[in-house]
């Protein structure tokens, strides 16, 4: 079975931190937890720092400078998930909790080479199924009929069990684009997972979620990032923000499928508007005018290397 590590991300709401760490001492965590922490609590990272406070996890606690804004966070990530040694990693938030049992069965699915992550049902505070709508795998022969599929039945998979290069991959080209805005990173990160191989979905008990504040930065609160869909891509950066993202899943396609990257970026502009098709006719109409703004060759050929250099 594949080995696995947690890669915990904080940034202060120390309460959910303590309240995490107190239950894996508990239930004596089995897997390895590699904690990156942004924040600057400092009363807090005294507490990690000692690892005789948490004897029966295994954990290694790393201190990065404060993250003030989203380049500070994307540059904490790329490190962090170059520290994971494991086979996979699923990346947590504080204010989540995994059942030991879900991540044994996900172990168990990515023993097929074909899976790139799993994950089983996500539950709310009140125990709901988050993803009720799609509840299907996402599965494909290729990069580009995965994209497809995915944009057609769209799930988040931030916190997937996910081999650990395609995660390494990701948060490394995240680095690379670099977006301004938290929805496009949250959807990178849905569509890579399955752009390197299938996505499974289950239906067993798997990770609690939290609905905690969103995270502080500079530029104010992440909860900003995310207005109603309309008024998000009529926003005056929506535009360059899709070409990121455009970039970022057209180098993986053509990566991935060994075609040329000005095709896998053209069917990928093609079939996002699916993604929200009350929207259909606004999303081809932008990414009309997102496409006259044109594309980043740097960033694409920085992005070919690190997935050669991830093997992903």
């Amino acid at each position: 079975m594949p080995t696995f590590s947690v890669l915990l991300v904080l940034k202060n709401r120390s309460e959910h931190t303590r309240r995490l760490m107190n239950i894996w001492e508990t239930e004596q965590f089995p897997y390895k937890v590699v904690i990156a922490d942004g924040g600057d609590d400092k009363d807090l990272e005294n507490t990690l720092s000692d690892k005789s406070n948490f004897p029966h996890v295994n954990y290694e606690y790393i201190k990065y400078p404060f993250d003030n804004n989203l380049q500070q966070f994307y540059a904490k990530m790329s490190d962090a998930v170059m520290r994971i040694d494991t086979d996979t990693v699923s990346v947590m938030d504080n204010d989540d909790d995994l059942s030991i049992e879900g991540i044994e069965k996900c172990l168990k699915i990515l023993e097929d080479d074909s899976y790139s992550s799993a994950r089983g049902l996500m539950s709310d505070t009140r125990g709901r199924n988050m993803y009720k709508q799609f509840p299907d795998s996402i599965m494909g022969n290729s990069a580009t009929e995965r994209m497809m599929n995915q944009t057609r039945h769209f799930h988040g998979n931030w916190h997937n069990i996910t081999r650990t290069n395609h995660i390494q991959a990701e948060w490394r080209c995240i680095e690379v684009v670099s977006p301004n805005n938290f929805r496009i990173v949250e959807q990178i990160t849905g569509y890579l997972n399955t752009m390197w191989g299938n996505g499974y979905r289950g239906d067993f008990e798997w990770m609690s979620h939290g609905a905690s504040q969103r995270i502080e930065t500079d530029a104010g609160n992440l909860q900003s990032h995310f207005p109603p869909q309309e008024q998000w891509i009529k926003s005056d950066y929506w535009l360059e923000e899709f070409n990121k993202l455009t970039e970022v899943i057209g180098t993986a396609i053509a990566y991935k499928d060994r075609v040329n990257v000005n095709k896998a970026m053209d069917d990928f502009k093609n079939i996002y508007p699916f993604k929200v098709p009350p929207l259909m006719k606004l999303l081809h109409s932008r990414i009309c005018e997102a496409a006259k703004l044109g594309y980043d060759n740097d960033r694409i050929k920085k992005m070919y290397a690190i997935m050669h250099e991830c093997s992903v």
